[in-house]
């Protein structure tokens, strides 16, 4: 039984789903809709693992050639938004640091109790004003 007529058609669907979510998450980063590409890169990674234990399935055994160049196309435009990606974390990155200010300490509250955070280490808005 020859691959390509036994599985072609599950083939191109999978294909076809990985396709549909790339543009999903590409057009949600374009939009800058932080919900909607969470959404779109879950559902991305499901039908991408999908493909990807489908053709583990099939190791040893000759892919149809349009199949061969849109899995290498998926490849390309997942590198692509993998740049994308970190290009816009870098963007808010620098929105964030515009907006708040620099922090000399990781911590939120302070320095432990007794540290100089006021007398016992209370911290100073709890401090009476007596």
């Amino acid at each position: 039984m020859n691959f390509a007529r036994s599985t072609a058609m599950p083939l191109n669907q999978m294909l076809d789903g990985v396709e549909e979510q790339l543009a999903a998450v590409s057009a949600a980063m374009v939009a800058m809709d932080p919900a909607t590409l969470e959404q779109s890169s879950m559902q991305l990674r499901q039908v991408s693992v999908q493909l990807a234990q489908a053709l583990e399935g099939v190791q040893g055994k000759a892919l149809p050639a349009d199949a061969l160049r849109r899995i290498r196309k998926i490849s390309d435009l997942l590198a692509v938004q993998r740049d994308n990606l970190a290009r816009l974390s870098a963007v808010a990155d620098r929105q964030a640091a515009s907006v708040l200010p620099p922090s000399d300490n990781a911590s939120t509250y302070g320095k432990a109790s007794g540290a100089g955070n006021g007398p016992g280490g209370v911290a100073r808005i709890y401090r009476s004003a007596g």
